[in-house]
């Protein structure tokens, strides 16, 4: 099977959307702000990755066309696309297809969801610079850049014995009294290797504020004075 062949399944076998249909999916932004654009056009963070490049690019380019939230929808629509399709999925991580069998794909998914012009011109720009495969993170990171401007924060808890919900609910008081103004979706975990404490992740950070970490720094300590 050739490619242009494959990429003419893919886009037949893509279904068709309706952006506006996404939100209830996966997402719960009804109190939300539609954030058009930022003083400097600068993403809120910086991350030093191709993804993460991509991504700044796309949201300077989207803050100075007062663009952020309208490509924002633009996003949500294709990460659930990727999400629900097996077509598309293959589509994207498979480097064989011929930049215009890509750009085919590009101009359906842009009848079929309605996509901003900003959106389908960066797409094009990922076909042109052969990075269609990291599609899937640069989604993430915007949609990543977009709740930190709104004050959005996800974060995994993990601790070493499940929570009660009375210790779920004062570490939830913890935060939002530390970080004024900020909405928190928080998710526990429980990893019994970390023997007691707890960590933290949130997008890249990390905190490291358990037992087994402590024991580990205690024994590197003791070593380098061991005779």
């Amino acid at each position: 099977i050739n490619a242009e062949y494959m990429g003419a399944q893919a886009v037949s076998r893509i279904p068709k959307v309706n952006k506006s249909a996404f939100t209830p999916f996966s997402y719960n932004f009804a109190s939300e702000n539609e954030i058009k654009s930022v003083e400097g056009n600068k993403p809120p963070a910086l991350e030093d990755t191709p993804h993460g490049r991509y991504a700044s690019v796309l949201f300077s380019s989207a803050s100075k066309q007062d663009a952020l939230f309208t490509v924002l929808e633009d996003v949500r629509s294709l990460r659930e696309i990727y999400s629900k399709s097996d077509a598309f999925r293959n589509f994207v991580s498979n480097t064989a297809f011929k930049r215009t069998e890509q750009q085919t794909v590009v101009t359906e998914l842009e009848s079929m969801a309605g996509l901003n012009k900003l959106t389908v011109d960066f797409l094009n720009t990922l076909v042109d610079n052969k990075r269609v495969d990291i599609l899937p993170k640069i989604l993430d990171k915007y949609i990543e850049f977009y709740r930190i401007l709104n004050k959005e924060e996800n974060i995994t808890i993990i601790t070493a014995t499940e929570l009660s919900s009375e210790d779920e609910e004062k570490v939830r008081e913890a935060l939002k009294k530390s970080n004024k103004g900020v909405t928190f979706t928080l998710k526990f975990q429980v990893d019994p290797t970390i023997l007691g404490g707890l960590q933290m992740y949130s997008g890249n950070r990390f905190m490291d504020a358990s037992l087994a970490s402590r024991i580990t720094k205690v024994k590197g300590e003791l070593a380098k004075i061991s005779i």
